[in-house]
């Protein structure tokens, strides 16, 4: 079998659940605040929000755009099925950018392809989710430039690249 993931997981963080389950707050306790200071503060944000999953932040993030009925968003089409669905769950039309076969990313050659065919068509997506595949992360540069000139929200899916920095900045933001 083909593990999905190697985790590394110490014995502190085994007492950390472990405190947690014996304490009286198994949701919301005192253990939720320090735990999205210490993301905040891990990839340069001056907020973060836990919640139970990456896909309900997204669904999140994407309601927080206005994506809605009528709306278009792209996505890698080599992720998991949430960066899709946050899409669908608010009304909108879900469509797929080809990825780079060295990096598994959303190839910005593709995506730049697809939005000036996108502009001739009069179609053009709402809101753009690259997905830092497997920790990889993807060009943002090019692709918040491609933002400018094409005038949609960029929401990154950085559910598996938490912590990863590309020169210096973390990557996972939105807008």
């Amino acid at each position: 079998m083909i593990p999905y993931g190697r985790q590394t997981i110490s014995q502190a963080d085994i007492d950390a659940v472990a405190d947690v389950l014996r304490s009286d707050w198994l949701t919301q306790g005192p253990a939720v605040p320090r735990f999205e200071a210490a993301v905040a503060q891990r990839v340069n944000a001056r907020y973060a929000v836990a919640a139970n999953s990456a896909t309900s932040v997204l669904h999140i993030a994407c309601l927080s755009l206005g994506l809605g009925p009528g709306d278009l968003l792209w996505t890698a089409p080599n992720t998991f099925v949430a960066s899709a669905n946050c899409g669908r769950y608010c009304g909108a039309d879900v469509d797929f950018v080809d990825i780079a076969p060295k990096t598994l990313n959303m190839s910005v050659a593709a995506l730049s392809e697809k939005l000036a065919e996108a502009r001739r068509r009069g179609r053009l997506p709402k809101v753009v989710m690259p997905v830092h595949f497997a920790g990889e992360p993807t060009e943002q540069e090019a692709i918040w430039a491609l933002a400018q000139e094409f005038g949609f929200r960029v929401l990154e899916d950085a559910s598996h690249a938490i912590g990863v920095s590309v020169q210096s900045e973390p990557v996972g933001r939105c807008c």
